[in-house]
């Protein structure tokens, strides 16, 4: 039952879920019999593995004694080559017969060139004709059959797309574009390699434009080239299908030697050391010493002989946890052990086992395109525990990390920019700072007692925060948004960033140093933009009050300018009409916004700066109310303009002392003197 079943399972058009429907049929018991089935199954498939791999073994130690022999039979037959080239030289020299007729002989073999000197000499041409074909040439046998020049045509419109030159290998055909504006010897770029057994060649009939054209089919493409002309065609046609037809029959005659050789190698009494009709096989002198087998006390349990082939087993099957059990278990047991030979020999096999399973544990956290990324910091862990088990924390942190950061830029890549700045950097801050917390909190599980790792940690988190800025840069910065978007921003990006301490990552200092550069540009630049503003709109500024028209408009004013911090009724008279001009109130609703700004992207570093900033646009209106003060255009509107500039001096800069309390900020000296200054004007 059990070949049956595997015959079953192992069917190319096996349908699981047909296959459990129709058992379900049947009810819970058939189920549980199945099932009680495929667990012997695998029992079975596990020790028939366990068998072939000690088989395997078995037959490498009786090649390995053979091959020794043999070693020593060549190293006896080149002596005697040697002996027999030395004592030809010395009858050479003896003989009466002119030298030139005994190396007549030999100059006229030399010209004659050997097939393993042609095959290198062709392999050579490619290196020094194609760029980037080394591997091709390092396939011992590989010899070149045939190449011209083709033109590559789309298969659907007929375009020519590019001139290439095609490579018949004697098991491949290796495609190579045409390098235009070469330098050296350098004519071809390599492409493509493309096995023979994997390809047809098809014919194309000339029709319009398209003449001496084939297409070959490389799964899952199709490629259609143009030979220069249809004698060319045809004996590429010919020479591919001879070339496969040459390699199957070599394929074959390979198999065939392969099961002799298989055959040979099997125990037998031929085969034995003692040889035929007992007697001993002989001994050359070079033939190493057969492997110490292990007799000691110690080595002598059942288990210990058959570990080796079971971690085999158990590393093909990816258990990796029992693995890494039965490497600790079998450590411990050798540390009592005393020290010799078959100690030495057994530590080796199971040393080649160990670098096997962190191989394999490696692989496990190594980042390819054909490996999914969505899975969690968790999905590692259990990779990492046992690389730490085997005393791998090194290589476990490094893989850890690199995985993390993959991960990373695959969730940030997933981000859409759907034109809202604001909107993206959140999502951007949410993905980012949420990522680097999990990873966090994961690192700290499966590296509890590894303090050396953290170092790693640090460099790694500091170095995926550089990475964060420049997108957030690009985003925020470089978008030439506004202000107040960029405040914003910042604003969450430093609220995620401060989140981290309280797992114990404080990567506050390192956020805002990286930003600090940017920001202050941006403070300069909307400072000159707001000084410029200043001066153009005072040049039509005619000091006259606001009127309102009506009442309800008036109220609604005041409303709006009291929402702001503002209380402007003592401006207000004759019902509808504001003692302020148009520009004092767009410059304090500016201004305020402006200081608003400037206190979200507050730092210790920019305190001096954001005060400076702030001084120079109140200098600038200041200004503009001395120079209104100052002309004989405006001698009627004198009383107007000294109540705009006690209200910018008064009202507007009170509610910016205002702001800085409310942000606990000291109050800049800048910001008083500027006070004192605007009381003065009179």
């Amino acid at each position: 039952m059990g070949d049956g079943l595997a015959r079953i399972l192992t069917k190319q058009s096996f349908d699981p879920e047909a296959f459990i429907a129709k058992l379900a049929i049947d009810g819970e018991d058939a189920l549980l019999d199945m099932r009680q089935k495929v667990h012997a199954l695998n029992e079975d498939t596990a020790q028939a593995l366990k068998k072939n791999v000690y088989k395997n073994y078995s037959q490498f130690i009786e090649t390995a004694k053979e091959i020794s022999i043999l070693e020593g039979e060549m190293y006896q037959l080149s002596n005697m080559l040697t002996e027999e080239k030395s004592l030809m030289s010395s009858m050479m020299k003896l003989s009466l017969v002119s030298d030139k007729a005994m190396v007549e002989g030999p100059k006229e073999e030399k010209k004659e060139e050997s097939p393993e000197e042609e095959t290198r000499r062709n392999l050579a041409f490619l290196l020094e004709k194609v760029e980037g074909c080394s591997s091709v040439t390092e396939v011992p046998g590989r010899h070149l059959v045939h190449d011209t020049d083709l033109v590559e045509v789309e298969p659907e419109t007929f375009v020519q797309i590019q001139r290439t030159h095609a490579f018949l290998l004697s098991d491949s055909l290796m495609m190579a574009t045409w390098v235009p504006t070469r330098r050296g010897p350098m004519r071809y770029r390599f492409q493509g390699l493309y096995e023979l057994d994997s390809l047809a060649v098809v014919n194309v009939r000339d029709a319009g434009p398209i003449k001496n054209a084939f297409k070959i089919l490389m799964f899952p493409e199709t490629r259609m080239y143009q030979a220069d002309s249809a004698k060319s065609k045809r004996q590429w046609l010919d020479i591919l299908e001879d070339t496969k037809k040459k390699k199957a029959v070599k394929d074959k005659q390979k198999k065939e030697a392969a099961n002799r050789l298989s055959d040979q190698l099997s125990p037998s009494p031929v085969n034995s050391p003692m040889g035929e009709k007992g007697l001993p096989s002989p001994v050359f002198k070079d033939a190493p010493e057969e492997p110490v087998t292990i007799d000691t006390d110690f080595l002598q349990a059942d288990w210990l002989e058959e570990l080796p082939e079971d971690l085999d087993m158990l590393i093909a099957q990816r258990n990796f946890e029992g693995a890494v059990d039965s490497v600790e278990k079998v450590t411990e047991y050798l540390k009592a052990c005393p020290k010799g030979p078959a100690l030495k020999e057994f530590k080796a096999r199971i040393d080649h086992r160990v670098k096997q399973l962190t191989d394999g544990l490696m692989s496990e956290l190594q980042v390819s395109p054909e490996r999914s990324l969505r899975g969690g910091p968790r999905a590692a862990r259990h990779a990492v525990t046992q690389l730490i088990r085997l005393a791998k924390s090194a290589q476990a942190c490094d893989l850890f990390l690199k995985n993390r950061s993959a991960v990373i830029r695959y969730n940030i890549r997933q981000l859409k920019f759907e034109g809202a700045t604001t909107l993206y950097i959140r999502c951007l801050c949410t993905v980012f700072f949420s990522s680097l917390s999990d990873t966090a909190k994961e690192f700290l599980k499966a590296f509890p007692d590894h303090y050396g790792c953290y170092s790693a940690f640090v460099i790694w988190a500091k170095q995926e925060l550089v990475s964060f800025v420049s997108i957030f840069r690009r985003q925020v910065f470089e978008s030439k948004a506004s202000l107040t978007t960029i405040a914003e921003c910042v604003q969450l990006a430093k609220k995620h960033c401060a989140e981290l301490s309280s797992i114990g990552v404080d990567m506050e200092f390192s956020l805002a140093s990286m930003m600090d550069l940017p920001i202050q540009q941006v403070i300069e630049e909307t400072r000159d933009q707001m000084v410029e503003g200043i001066k153009y709109r005072t040049q039509d500024e005619l000091w006259r009050p606001l009127n309102l028209q009506n009442k309800a408009d008036c109220d609604k004013f005041v409303a709006e300018m009291k929402a702001l911090g503002f209380d402007v009724k003592p401006y207000v008279s004759d019902v509808c009409f504001v003692a302020l001009t148009h520009n004092t109130v767009q410059f304090a609703k500016s201004s305020l916004t402006f200081v608003d700004d400037l206190l979200r992207l507050y730092t210790i570093e920019l305190e001096n700066m954001i005060a400076l900033a702030i001084q120079t646009v109140f200098t600038a209106q200041m200004q503009q109310f001395q120079a209104a003060l100052k002309s004989d255009k405006f001698q009627s509107e004198r009383s107007t303009i000294v109540k705009n500039a006690q209200f910018v001096g008064e009202k507007v800069i009170g509610r910016i002392f205002t702001l800085y309390q409310q942000n606990d900020v000291t109050l800049p000296l800048q910001l008083q003197t500027v006070q004192m200054n605007f009381r003065q004007i009179k």
